[in-house]
């Protein structure tokens, strides 16, 4: 038998993929997918179908999970701007706190867009054990590096199975002692869309059934299927990996003193509105999984639809630990939702979007607000332009903007979106109302 852990502070698995999209899990009422380890992790704990990214973009929303901050707070409004480590960064208080911290794959928060494998030290302080890379955007024959060393060594075997087998040898090698916080990003499901043969051998030709929102005469639609079966291929291996990390806990008897996470940075359109990839205020964009089981503190509950943000990830897991949580973050401490003992999350969501890299474009920058049953959008250059309705729309099909019968609605989250602009510092609606007058 497996000898119980000398610590009794509960460890932290935090498994972290990229573009994977909430609705696009089993459990969550995808009928295409196959899941059974995220249905699991659902049954065994909790799934929040109203997470959501506070920056559907890789960089920003890393930057804000480490932070507690909003974007137009920590500076990493795009995916080349740096986050400067000169404030309270999840792993150092984790560390400080007594936790052994570590580290695998993509970082992607020291400013590098692509094929950046080298992070220096100085922008990723806290971390006991590093493995990880700045990006890739590769699944086969990329690059890491090991520690503070720069040295550059290469994998050809595919990432997310490689990264499983990394951190599986590396919960093996643990001595039993202090706690842990163990993070693993993985870049899939993202683009490009490839998994090993056998995964996508299971997907090739097969019948699919499309969210009511990807349009039916569009040009496209043939390729967003093919895209969308290579996806849901990653998204299957992706799943058994989970399982294989599942499976190594157990083997240590370890899985109930472990709280582990899974979630993603943001979705992906694929098809839905006629679009594709991110950095768009739409559900499949903006709303990502995440499930949370810890049998000593998150009661198996299935579903919850309290309403979450990135943001609030590194307060709640602090709070669910009993560690101070920093005056500098933004977010709230949601742990309370987390052990069952309320069923409200945060009063609002508020997502920002500035630019993915130069040069940077006014016309597609927007803020958008998640509150109760509404979704509302702001663009910089044309104020209001998306009202939904998400209890009697979920695929957003009628956009309610505008109409004189939601005038009220649209007031009340307008006035909303401007307090919570006003009360982090974020000048959008200044930037917004100032324009016209600037560009005649």
């Amino acid at each position: 038998m497996p000898t119980p852990p000398t610590d009794a502070r509960p460890n932290v698995l935090w498994i972290f993929s990229d573009q994977h999209r909430a609705a696009a899990i089993r459990c969550a009422g995808d009928p295409n997918l196959r899941t059974p380890n995220m249905d699991r992790l659902a049954r065994e704990g909790v799934r929040f179908a109203n997470a959501y990214s506070n920056n559907p973009l890789c960089s920003p929303f890393r930057a804000c999970l480490f932070t507690g901050q909003y974007c137009t707070t920590h500076g990493v409004i795009s995916n080349h701007r740096p986050l400067l480590p000169d404030r309270p960064l999840l792993a150092k208080v984790m560390r400080a706190a007594g936790y052994h911290t570590s580290y695998m794959g993509k970082w992607h928060i020291s400013g590098g867009c692509f094929g950046h494998h080298f992070v220096s030290p100085y922008f990723r302080p806290g971390w006991d054990d590093w493995l990880g890379w700045e990006n890739a955007n590769a699944h086969y024959d990329f690059e890491y590096a090991v520690g503070p060393s720069p040295r550059i060594h290469r994998v050809s075997q595919y990432m997310a199975d490689w990264l499983t087998d990394r951190t599986i040898e590396w919960l093996r090698a643990r001595p039993k002692g202090p706690p842990w916080f163990h993070v693993v990003s993985i870049e899939a499901p993202h683009p490009p869309n490839v998994a090993p043969d056998e995964y996508m051998d299971r997907w090739r030709d097969r019948p699919l059934t499309l969210r009511a929102n990807v349009p039916a005469d569009h040009p496209q639609r043939a390729d967003f299927e093919r895209r969308l079966r290579a996806y849901y291929a990653q998204i299957e291996n992706l799943d058994d990996n989970i399982g294989r990390m599942l499976a190594a806990l157990e083997e240590r008897g370890e899985l109930d003193n472990t709280i582990v996470f899974y979630f993603s940075d943001h979705g992906d359109l694929i098809g839905s509105h006629g679009r594709m990839h991110k950095s768009r205020p739409e559900q499949e964009s903006v709303n990502i999984p995440l499930i949370v089981r810890h049998p000593g503190r998150v009661p198996a509950r299935g579903e919850s639809s309290a309403l979450m943000g990135g943001i609030d990830l590194m307060p709640s897991l602090l709070g669910l630990l009993g560690i101070d949580v920093p005056e500098s973050v933004q977010g709230c401490d949601l742990s309370g939702v987390l052990r069952g003992r309320r069923e409200d999350g945060t009063d609002c969501v508020y997502i920002q979007y500035e630019h993915c890299i130069y040069p940077e474009r006014p016309e597609r920058v927007w803020r958008a607000l998640r509150r109760g049953r509404w979704a509302y959008t702001r663009t910089l250059l044309d104020g209001p332009t998306q009202l939904f309705d998400l209890e009697a729309d979920p695929h957003e099909l009628s956009n309610l903007i505008g109409t004189p019968r939601h005038a009220a609605v649209q007031a009340s989250l307008d006035e909303r979106m401007r307090g919570v602009a006003a009360s982090i510092g974020d000048a959008f609606f200044e930037r917004s109302e100032q324009r016209p007058a600037a560009e005649g």
